[in-house]
């Protein structure tokens, strides 16, 4: 297992399917505009996925109906890991990270705030990316259940977070305000 450097800040984005935490990312990289690494919990899971069901990893990593029929199947194998070891995809998908700035787009349950938490105090900001449900039907989202009412989308819902980020596609102002403010809270990290 590689070593990954200590991070000074980590930025952990939670919220529901379709509601833009990777639009979120990318954006909120873009303004940094310094090291920053964005990474994904899940792409372990459907790394680990797609090896074990001999399947294609980079249509996994899609926002795709080839994913989605998997979906179920993916939280399952995810739940199996996490039960034995709440951190197992934290760490693997930190493995040999090496940048200051870490932001951790699909925080889905407790355990992985508390382990970023737990490992990294006072290095950590929750955020959480909203989005009405009209909007994220816009996006393709389509209510599923088992999925939708699952821990790993419920998980975070009465979590504290440190900031709400609103991604509506209406107000732009607000979602820059939020960038601005999670841009401030890495800045005084790093000095």
């Amino acid at each position: 297992m590689k070593k990954s450097v200590v991070p000074d800040a980590i930025v952990l984005i939670n919220g529901k399917r379709k509601c833009g935490k990777d639009y979120f990312a990318e954006n909120l990289a873009k303004v940094l505009g310094y090291a920053c690494k964005i990474l994904h919990l899940s792409d372990e899971i459907k790394r680990e996925y797609a090896n074990l069901h001999k399947l294609d990893y980079q249509l996994l990593l899609t926002d795709s109906p080839y994913k989605d029929q998997y979906r179920e199947e993916m939280i399952a194998l995810g739940e199996s890991h996490r039960n034995a070891d709440p951190g197992h995809y934290c760490k693997l998908a930190t493995e040999g990270c090496s940048s200051p700035v870490w932001i951790i787009v699909d925080n889905r349950r407790q355990s992985d705030i508390v382990y970023f938490q737990s490992n990294y105090p006072g290095a950590c900001l929750v955020v959480r990316v909203t989005a009405c449900d009209d909007i994220r039907r816009s996006r393709g989202w389509v209510w599923k259940d088992g999925v939708d009412n699952a821990e790993s989308e419920c998980g975070l819902d009465c979590y504290p977070s440190d900031m709400v980020v609103e991604n509506n596609d209406t107000d732009r102002l607000k979602f820059q305000s939020g960038l601005d403010q999670v841009k401030e809270w890495v800045s005084k990290k790093l000095s």
